[in-house]
């Protein structure tokens, strides 16, 4: 029996969210109580334990404060507007909605203007929320011509599966295509479209040391070059008779 959304109780398949909550979920507007672990609108009160907008202090550096903490940076007014839209955000450097849809993630911001709204987060449209063909919610428009490409060519695959290599957390390459050689042999696919990136660029540098270790045969992609023509990218670099087992293919240096 498939799922069903945890706000409207819609049929879902296999997700958490309808297609609706989902967004609004990436929007920071709905949040997980961290004291029960229910879903719940990040201006109301959790419905279970009534918890709601009580945050436990994160991981965030001193100058991101967590927006219910009482408490502001000492160098704080009144008048500080949120550095990502320009709304109000009580005293603090993010309002209660961006706070959420950037809370324990890494972002790096564009300043272009000393005015508001001033920061242009430079990986926004890489955590959007794309749907596909076959119902996958995939991060970028790149990854989602990449999934329609494989639902059309009838490929099977997974997004975003754990990809276990021996480290505490697993790896989660953006497409695993099953028994796509045959005899129990994946083929792994990676978009890489933040490269340049410093701390992206480090990431990708620990996921292929951690590839190669484990003769994971990866079909690498990449922007500017194959985005220029992204179906045409992935009709060339499937063809079975041409990947190699165990190596990884088309890799940027």
């Amino acid at each position: 029996m498939g799922k069903t959304c945890v706000i409207c109780g819609k049929p879902t398949g296999t997700y958490v969210f309808c297609r609706e909550h989902q967004a609004e979920k990436d929007n920071g507007k709905i949040v997980k109580c961290e004291s029960c672990g229910e879903w719940h609108y990040v201006d109301k009160p959790c419905k279970n334990c009534g918890e709601g907008d009580i945050v436990k202090k994160s991981k965030n550096p001193d100058w991101i404060l967590d927006w219910n903490d009482n408490s502001t940076n000492k160098d704080s007014t009144s008048d500080l507007k949120c550095i990502i839209c320009g709304d109000d955000s009580n005293g603090k450097y993010f309002c209660k909605s961006c706070y959420y849809r950037y809370k324990n993630k890494e972002i790096l911001i564009r300043i272009a203007k000393c005015q508001f709204p001033c920061g242009e987060p430079l990986d926004e449209s890489y955590e959007g929320v794309y749907e596909c063909d076959d119902g996958h919610i995939v991060k970028s428009i790149a990854e989602q011509t990449i999934d329609n490409y494989l639902c059309e060519k009838a490929i099977f695959h997974g997004y975003e599966l754990p990809l276990d290599v021996g480290t505490e957390k697993p790896l989660k390459p953006d497409f695993c295509l099953k028994d796509y050689l045959g005899q129990g042999e994946d083929v792994y696919i990676e978009y890489f479209g933040l490269k340049g990136q410093p701390e992206y660029d480090k990431k990708t540098a620990y996921k292929m040391e951690h590839y190669r270790k484990k003769n994971i045969t990866l079909i690498c992609l990449y922007p500017n070059t194959d985005t220029k023509n992204l179906r045409f990218s992935l009709q060339t670099k499937l063809v079975k008779d041409k990947i190699k087992k165990g190596e990884i293919m088309y890799e940027q240096k």
